[in-house]
């Protein structure tokens, strides 16, 4: 049984929750949780020439970068330099932070094909792979749901032939249930088995298909909108996804990887969206009957 302080280890915040909101409030949430680690994102929560002093701040309230994210799509149209320069930065700020990976995304190309999106993309992502094995820091990319359905990773194939394409042990995914589920996928067993040996982090929120008839209004900006629908996000065990089963066999399967807890609701539900959501994961981290599906 892994007890409260292991717990603390492996479940993390994601500062996603708090764009462009002070420092300082994604650190009081976590220690107010009971949670040490913390995803943070570039330039949402603070910026690369900020490092030196939120190096400094983490130290004094005991609290630890696991993870830097950005909001990088290498597929997208346009100049793709500026996002390979916020990638950079944050594999320096992971090496600096002692953060173990960097999360990225794909991205939506309207007129290249699936293997001219895979091609360009590796060939955007090497440099920064190659960066990264240097640094002693993992790549992560983040499968994501989008309204034009362009994007490859919303299939777990699709994130399979980009793993196996940039082909680097430095390079892997981040496992994300939701938005496997918001994109019309099966996010356990089927995604699951398909990307288990490639598995480098994982996000973790529930969601449930919206209807006006049978969900409050979410709120501007937190109703997700995917080719195949659209979803609200809820308290971890209360939507869709079979998690019982899925946190089983995470923790059963040797990944000793950090768990972030990143609700997607409206600020107004959610501090307690994050007490639920992590009084869920706790509970299952800490079960003695573990081994997944039955």
């Amino acid at each position: 049984m892994l007890d409260i302080d292991t717990c603390r280890e492996r479940i993390a915040i994601s500062g996603t929750e708090f764009p462009h909101r002070p420092l300082q409030e994604v650190l009081d949430v976590a220690t107010t949780l009971g949670v040490r680690q913390l995803e943070l994102w570039i330039p949402h929560n603070f910026v690369f020439e900020d490092l030196g002093r939120v190096q400094s701040i983490l130290a004094d309230q005991g609290l630890h970068a696991a993870v830097i994210s950005t909001w990088t799509q290498l597929n997208l149209p346009g100049d793709v330099k500026p996002r390979q320069l916020l990638i950079r930065q944050s594999i320096e700020a992971a090496k600096v932070l002692h953060a173990r990976s960097v999360n990225t995304y794909f991205g939506a190309h309207p007129t290249r094909t699936p293997e001219d999106s895979i091609r360009t993309y590796r060939e955007n992502i090497m440099p920064l792979v190659e960066l990264a094995e240097k640094q002693g820091v993992y790549i992560t990319l983040e499968n994501e749901f989008e309204p034009t359905g362009q994007d490859l990773t919303r299939r777990a194939v699709g994130v399979r032939r980009i793993i196996e394409a940039v082909n680097s042990p430095f390079f892997r995914v981040n496992y994300d249930p939701c938005n496997f589920y918001f994109a019309g996928e099966e996010p356990y067993p089927y995604a699951y088995e398909l990307l288990k040996d490639h598995i480098g982090y994982i996000h973790l929120k529930d969601g449930l298909k919206y209807n006006p008839l049978i969900h409050p209004d979410p709120g501007e900006g937190f109703l997700w909108k995917d080719l195949s629908g659209d979803y609200v996000c809820c308290p971890m065990g209360r939507g869709a996804i079979n998690f019982e089963p899925l946190i089983g066999i995470i923790n059963s399967s040797g990944y000793n990887g950090i768990l972030t807890l990143e609700p997607h609701v409206h600020p107004a539900i959610l501090m307690e969206t994050f007490r639920q959501s992590l009084e869920f994961v706790r509970q299952r981290l800490q079960s003695k009957d573990q081994g997944g599906r039955q």
